[in-house]
């Protein structure tokens, strides 16, 4: 490629398909890529832990982005975690619990088996992701009134809360996509004079990951429906969903700039 170029991507439903959680697919790109030492970074709402089995699998030797930004780990470098960190960000939900009377359930208060029922996860795959370091999934367990009470609190304190599939994220002040610039600036730092930023994502939540990006790419979901970027007019939308999506559109990207 003409300009050094970082691959910034989502792992469920992009990378990763949706149910099966292949990759298959996606390895004529991602073999590609690899080949030519262009960087391919995981930006998942995924603990360390649980990220750690794909990074091998995958073959990344990168910076790794998990729990939706807020943890950033650069290569030989501990990682760098927003504030609040976790333990702390558990007291503040014990506070507001006590204090509105609000009823919900983080990771932090269940069980293994409780996040196994929840999820639909395996034992050893809830034990990985209930070590979590800077944010919390929540079970809302109350009513909408409620929820848009605990939404205005938890705002006014300077915290994020994202929707997921089932569950509520709170996290700090962070985002993918400050995490992407934080690892774009690293890399400049490291001499990488004409970086430029590919983000792949197919959720809400890869949002603020895809407008930050130079090239924002909007992998199709299941179902054929796809995000809606209407802030990004150079957005590109995959033909297919997943990794076969994925594979699809860094295969034509490379073959535009002649890799």
């Amino acid at each position: 490629m003409t300009h050094k170029w970082l691959i910034f991507t989502d792992l469920d439903g992009t990378l990763l398909d949706h149910h099966s959680y292949d990759f298959s697919p996606a390895l004529p790109a991602l073999h590609r890529l690899l080949a030519r030492n262009i960087p391919i970074i995981p930006v998942s709402s995924k603990t360390l832990a649980e990220l750690e089995g794909y990074v091998t699998d995958l073959g990344f030797s990168g910076p790794v982005i998990a729990e939706n930004g807020c943890v950033i780990r650069l290569p030989g470098q501990q990682p760098l975690l927003t504030d609040p960190p976790y333990p702390e960000l558990r007291d503040y939900l014990q506070r507001l619990r006590r204090e509105f009377a609000w009823h919900f359930s983080g990771f932090g208060d269940m069980t293994i088996q409780q996040v196994v029922d929840a999820t639909g996860l395996s034992e050893p795959a809830s034990r990985l992701a209930m070590q979590r370091l800077a944010s919390e999934p929540l079970l809302w367990q109350d009513g909408e009134k409620q929820l848009q009470d605990f939404r205005e609190e938890v705002r006014s304190k300077g915290f994020r809360l994202l929707q997921g599939g089932r569950f509520l994220h709170l996290l700090g002040d962070m985002d993918k996509g400050r995490a992407l610039i934080q690892v774009v600036d690293w890399y400049r730092e490291q001499g990488w004079n004409d970086v430029r930023s590919i983000a792949l994502g197919d959720s809400a939540n890869d949002r603020d990951m895809l407008l930050c990006a130079d090239i924002p790419v909007i992998i199709r979901k299941p179902n054929g429906s796809h995000l809606d970027l209407p802030e990004r007019a150079n957005a590109v939308i995959s033909e297919f969903p997943g990794p076969a999506g994925w594979n699809q559109v860094l295969n034509r990207l490379l073959d535009r700039n002649g890799d």
